[in-house]
């Protein structure tokens, strides 16, 4: 949703000056205006995932194109919430816009903990929880008891999450979702089957049509993947999501273009 002076706030509801944020994973831990000329067109920053305890690279990552896009594995490494906090802190604190710490969904315990980490911190807009591939309904409402803090909460979940997940999001209207690139696999030159996000403009008809489905049931979205056009943004836009994210463009070596109409 926009900025709107005279709404009250409430603890849950996000509200973005500007439309446009980046896909977590996209562009980092925080926000750096030398190496990232867009982020005076951008309504939040989106942390890369953090997990309870470091991670390191995947020893199969993998980048792999395929007609359309092509599908990114890492392995989601990371500082882990004490060393990301140590380092990031007083850069998020002072940003040029807001910041949306990104955390991995590990155990209901371990996310509090990280919570409670994060609560008290500056320029913290929200947290965004990464739910886990295998996510079943009772592991989300444990997550979501888990989650009573301070913090306003969006929960990050990709397309092929949505059908197991509808009726305990269907029964939490007021908590935002995080619409992000779908998951798929691919073999290696070498014939190794892998998984990983899929990015590119072949994913947006997913994308779009997953959104009216969550908007149909009245939920609030911030839509991410496929989005390489302004039109795509404008018609994510138009189906009502409270913001559009952007991923693989903002890799580009001018993304100026796609910003102007914005």
């Amino acid at each position: 949703m926009w900025l709107d002076q005279e709404a009250p706030i409430r603890k849950q509801e996000i509200l973005l000056k500007k439309p446009l944020l980046n896909a977590p994973g996209a562009l980092g831990f925080y926000p750096n205006p030398h190496t990232m000329p867009f982020l005076s067109h951008m309504g939040a920053f989106v942390t890369n995932p953090i997990s309870h305890l470091s991670r390191q690279p995947a020893g199969n990552r993998a980048y792999i194109p395929f007609p359309g896009g092509f599908l990114l594995h890492t392995g989601l490494p990371n500082p882990g919430i004490t060393r990301a906090i140590s380092q990031f802190k007083h850069r998020w604190a002072g940003a040029p816009l807001p910041v949306i710490v990104h955390l991995l969904v590990e155990s209901p315990q371990s996310m509090a903990e990280m919570l409670q980490r994060l609560e008290g911190l500056e320029n913290i807009m929200a947290v965004e929880l990464g739910l886990p591939p295998d996510c079943q309904p009772e592991t989300l409402g444990a997550v979501l008891d888990a989650a009573r803090g301070e913090l306003p909460v969006i929960l990050s979940l990709s397309p092929e999450q949505v059908p197991v997940l509808i009726q305990v999001l269907k029964e939490n209207p007021l908590i935002p979702l995080h619409l992000t690139e779908p998951r798929g696999m691919l073999p290696t030159s070498q014939g190794e089957w892998v998984t990983g996000r899929l990015y590119g403009p072949a994913i947006f008809p997913l994308t779009i049509k997953t959104v009216k489905e969550l908007r149909n049931e009245g939920l609030q979205v911030i839509a991410s993947g496929g989005v390489t056009t302004s039109w795509q943004a404008k018609a994510l836009l138009a189906f009502g999501v409270m913001g559009v994210g952007l991923g693989s463009i903002l890799w580009g070596v001018d993304s100026a273009d796609f910003f102007k109409h914005f």
